[in-house]
């Protein structure tokens, strides 16, 4: 298994379940813990996924944009599950992903007021407010935990 077959393998497992893998099972995966964190890294430097880097979750896969594996303000339902996104746009990106009508629901960044939505066949049923980027899309990586 290569670097982009293992990166498939983590991005089909978000989509099915909602989180990825965890690194034991990459590691039994793989064969060795040496070769998964190798492999781990290098997809993290290519910025194919975020690698936690808080100690009680060290190593373990963060995002796999735009999925996150742990709850965020952002969250995406369709009739076959559930996906936590890690922004406003990641949670439309998950849309386009799974290409499947789906329900977001989020709040307002200026009001902290619920924000739900719909999408059918690619179509939103809310066309008020926007997207906004706090961060220029050229630092995004700086701190993309944070962006």
């Amino acid at each position: 298994m290569d670097d982009l077959e293992l990166r498939s393998v983590i991005y089909r497992r978000f989509a099915s379940h909602g989180v990825p893998p965890s690194r034991h099972e990459l590691i039994e995966l793989i064969g060795s813990e040496k070769e998964a964190t190798a492999r781990l890294r290098r997809l993290h430097d290519a910025h194919m996924i975020v690698l936690d880097d808080r100690p009680h979750r060290a190593g373990e896969i963060r995002m796999a944009l735009p999925f996150s594996s742990e709850p965020t303000d952002y969250r995406v339902t369709t009739d076959d599950g559930g996906w936590w996104a890690n922004c406003a746009w990641d949670s439309l990106a998950i849309v386009a992903a799974l290409g499947r009508d789906a329900h977001v629901e989020s709040t307002w960044s200026d009001t902290g007021e619920s924000l739900d939505f719909d999408v059918v066949d690619g179509q939103l049923s809310r066309r008020d407010g926007f997207v906004y980027f706090q961060v220029p899309a050229r630092h995004w990586w700086d701190d993309i935990v944070f962006t």
